[in-house]
């Protein structure tokens, strides 16, 4: 426990020493620093609140959860950059649009509290060409009853085939001219995932996701989540 201790007194030690920061422009080092140490206290800290009571009852439930989502219904609250190309749009300006494609997440259960994610998607984005991403990161969950929210934060990289051979397409945003073989990426060190959980039975929850990409693009996924059953072995 001592040693637990220490461990989050050195990854908050940082975000006291640059406080200052939020008054005088902070050094982009600096800034990456304390992004990387929120994300391990969001981790580590409520998995100490409620590391004594689960330790009776950790051996019995397993940690591992898996889930399957729809990706999705997507929403530009500025309209889209190039709804000319868009075939599955709701509008003449692509405020909403449809992709067609699934994402698969790895959930670790921590504590009562808290899990760790891990996310690939792979699906046919705003231009009908196949896109994805990579992602992995903590959550901190509120439960009541058999309804759960979750917020996450975490490193990402989305890619997507490139949308210059559109004739229409200029350089968005988002994406920009990072281009590599033929395909856009763009990696952020921090991005944002809100999730709502309904409990059906003991193994399975209903499941809501958005990505507030905010303001370029607003992401929702629907899908099912399952516990893994732990094998049991003879006594």
């Amino acid at each position: 426990m001592r040693r637990f201790n220490r461990l989050l007194v050195y990854l908050a030690a940082p975000i006291v020493s640059n406080v200052k920061g939020l008054i005088k422009p902070m050094k982009t080092k600096n800034w990456i620093i304390i992004q990387i140490h929120i994300i391990m206290l969001m981790t580590f800290w409520p998995a100490w609140n409620t590391s004594t009571a689960g330790e009776s009852t950790a051996g019995n439930i397993s940690p591992w959860y898996l889930s399957f989502q729809y990706l999705g219904l997507t929403w530009h609250p500025h309209g889209g950059d190039t709804p000319q190309v868009y075939p599955l749009k709701f509008d003449k300006k692509a405020y909403l649009v449809l992709s067609v494609g699934a994402a698969a997440n790895l959930d670790y259960r921590l504590s009562d509290f808290s899990f760790f994610r891990f996310t690939t998607s792979l699906y046919k984005d705003c231009a009908f060409l196949m896109a994805g991403c990579l992602h992995a990161g903590p959550r901190v969950q509120f439960s009541l009853g058999g309804n759960s929210l979750n917020v996450g934060i975490g490193p990402i990289l989305s890619y997507r085939q490139d949308w210059h051979r559109f004739g229409e397409y200029q350089d968005d945003e988002f994406y920009g001219d990072r281009v590599f073989h033929g395909w856009q990426y763009r990696f952020y060190p921090t991005a944002l995932e809100l999730e709502y959980l309904r409990r059906i039975n003991n193994s399975t929850e209903l499941q809501w996701s958005v990505i507030p990409g905010a303001p370029l693009i607003i992401t929702s996924m629907f899908g099912v989540r399952f516990k893994l059953d732990r094998p049991v072995t003879g006594k």
